[in-house]
């Protein structure tokens, strides 16, 4: 019996399946960076409180710099940009949602008397996907909350 040639069928199969494998992968490498990025931002809302609460710092006003700098320095950089929250200059009671696409804000609860009262730290980012596809589908953008609540022993 005479075999049959079929070239090119492996290329025809290949371009037939490769969109649905880039789109996988690109889907796998923004999954990884959007967790990446909420677990930096929920360790540096954490460490924001735990400095609120370890300063005696309840008379302190917008900027708060001691805090925002523990903040900051939690997430070591990383390409991650944030900034005080600038609502905080009027004593807003919930943290403003950040405008520029991989940027964010750190919320400081306002109003902070002495006594045995909890405090919290907020941080807000604005996620956007690196790639083209995923953002098609998942939106161009989102905004990722995280926050911590400590009491203080002032």
């Amino acid at each position: 019996m005479k075999r049959h040639k079929s070239r090119g069928q492996a290329m025809v199969e290949f371009s037939l399946l490769a969109g649905l494998l880039f789109l996988l992968v690109m889907g796998i490498f923004d999954f990884g960076r959007a967790i990446a990025v909420y677990i930096n931002i929920a360790e540096a809302a954490h460490e924001g409180a735990r400095q609120l609460v370890l300063r005696s710092n309840y008379a302190s006003t917008y900027p708060d710099t001691v805090i925002i700098n523990a903040t900051l320095a939690k997430i070591g950089g990383g390409g991650m940009v944030l900034t005080e929250d600038p609502c905080l200059q009027w004593g807003c009671t919930s943290p403003s949602l950040p405008h520029t696409p991989n940027t964010g804000f750190i919320w400081v609860s306002p109003n902070r008397t002495t006594g045995n009262n909890e405090v919290t730290v907020r941080v807000t980012y604005l996620f956007a996907p690196m790639t083209g596809m995923i953002s098609n589908l998942t939106g161009a953008q989102f905004v990722m909350s995280a926050g911590s609540s400590m009491r203080a022993e002032y």
